[in-house]
């Protein structure tokens, strides 16, 4: 195995609002702060996100409201 073509394991800290992780990276920084909160995010608490089959139904609401629409695509000459 080569020598010295790893990077350093080194302490790292992280910190999101009052709480501090210690944890070990190959990050060069010593500390990480944290602008968003990733226990509160929606896409970890699933919390005010919209699930697929309400996309459909609006998908399904828009075509059916402009369903004869053509913009001049597929217009016969």
């Amino acid at each position: 195995m080569k020598k010295d073509i790893h990077p350093k394991y080194t302490p790292l800290r992280i910190k999101i609002g009052n709480d501090i992780f210690n944890t070990m990276s190959t990050h060069p920084a010593e500390e990480i702060l944290m602008d968003v909160d990733f226990r509160k995010h929606p896409a970890w608490t699933k919390k005010g996100v919209t699930t697929a089959n309400d996309s459909n139904q609006n998908v399904s609401a828009f075509n059916k409201k402009f369903a004869g629409l053509s913009f001049g695509f597929g217009a016969k000459k």
